[in-house]
């Protein structure tokens, strides 16, 4: 039997070539190891051919179902969110904490839903999983990389000798990201009922999850809504803000800082100046940037062939500062907007940046890894967006 295949990830993350290549595997109903913040996963799509093969891999009987990794909040909508889970996701996501949702109406299949009915869900940080889950835009299922009773797998190489052990044959490639960094276990907190239970602890101690979730009738509960999962183009404000009306404080958001929100800013710099549009301020952050970080190579080149320049730009981890100061944020994918609206909480009017100036569904893909080529492809498509989005902002423009 042929051994599993395995992926090499370059500085951290998948180059473009093999994030399709993972992306068709997953799609033909293929599994695969991948590393996660925690330890390397172990999954496929949530469909019927991955999830026996993976049931059958594991030897998982029907009363262990699988959690899920989620590619943004959407994904979840037909789970039902109470209090409790609201406020923990909007604080402590993507993190370590897997929530156990109500799923009375059967969205998800029944080897991923408990005995109560409830769904394991959670968003991961780390950024190949974040990588992955994008390019397939769906859920994939999470359980730990390595046979039964074996320990979880912390390495590329502990991942291949786990896959290789359960005897998969082609079906199951590997993600090698290295060796992970020591990590506790997700959280695991049950929100099927009105008041949380801890299931597994973890990084999140009953301090934390009181603060974050006061008992049901203290002074604290005050918000008894679910997430609102309502279509994405709809933002997370009330209405988009006008510049004939007020100056506009525009962030663009992406994961690292360095590739496509920096582009954006620095050609809605440009093209706002060539307009006259002196009232529009820019800036650009990361979900998960590393503060300081430059912007990358292909990206300097990119804007550089354009007569603009990247090379003093400092990666901002996104927080709660960015979004106070924006009037409004663009995200560059689905997956962004919803880390925008679990830290906003409305304090700004969010959209994905392709719904906001085309109203078309998707994003912008990451180049990261990629050729030069792809980073200009890149460019030229944010360009365009970004004429459309200042076309919108412009005092006078019909919409």
């Amino acid at each position: 039997m042929s051994a599993p295949r395995i992926i090499a990830c370059r500085n951290g993350l998948l180059p473009e070539g093999e994030l399709r290549e993972v992306g068709r595997h997953l799609r033909s109903g293929g599994l695969l190891a991948y590393p996660t913040e925690t330890v390397y996963g172990l999954g496929g799509l949530v469909e019927e051919g991955p999830l026996r093969a993976l049931a059958a891999l594991k030897r998982r009987d029907a009363g262990k179902p699988f959690l899920l990794l989620l590619p943004d909040a959407q994904a979840a909508a037909g789970l039902v969110w109470n209090r409790c889970a609201r406020r923990l996701a909007e604080r402590l996501w993507p993190g370590p904490l897997t929530l156990v949702l109500s799923d009375p109406g059967h969205s998800f299949p029944a080897q991923v839903r408990g005995g109560s009915g409830g769904v394991a869900v959670r968003m991961s940080p780390a950024p190949v999983a974040r990588q992955i889950l994008d390019e397939v835009g769906a859920p994939i299922t999470s359980t730990s990389a390595n046979p039964p009773g074996g320990a979880p797998a912390r390495s590329g190489n502990e991942a291949w000798e786990a896959a290789r052990a359960l005897e998969p044959g082609e079906r199951l490639w590997v993600v090698d990201a290295g060796k992970l960094p020591p990590a506790p276990a997700s959280t695991i907190v049950d929100c099927t009922a009105q008041d949380p239970v801890v299931l597994r602890a973890g990084e999140l101690d009953m301090a934390t999850l009181r603060e974050i979730c006061p008992p049901a009738g203290s002074d604290a509960d005050v918000d008894d809504r679910g997430p609102e999962f309502g279509e994405k183009d709809a933002g997370v404000g009330d209405v988009p803000p006008d510049a004939a009306t007020k100056d506009i404080r525009l962030l663009y958001v992406c994961t690292g800082n360095t590739c496509r929100s920096p582009m954006a800013e620095v050609l809605t710099r440009a093209r706002a100046a060539q307009r006259g549009l002196s009232g529009i301020r820019v800036r650009s952050a990361g979900t998960m940037a590393y503060e300081g970080s430059p912007a990358s190579a292909g990206a300097r080149t990119a804007v550089g062939e354009l007569g603009l320049e990247l090379d003093r730009h400092a990666a901002r981890l996104l927080g709660e500062d960015e979004l106070e100061w924006a009037d409004l944020v663009l995200a560059m994918s689905p997956s962004h907007l919803a880390a925008v609206e679990t830290l906003g909480r409305g304090r700004c009017y969010a959209e994905v940046i392709t719904a906001f100036a085309d109203d078309v569904s998707g994003g912008v893909r990451d180049p990261f890894g990629g050729s030069d080529d792809r980073y200009r492809d890149t460019c030229a498509q944010l360009e365009r967006l970004v004429e459309a989005v200042l076309d919108r902002l412009e005092p006078g423009t019909d919409e």
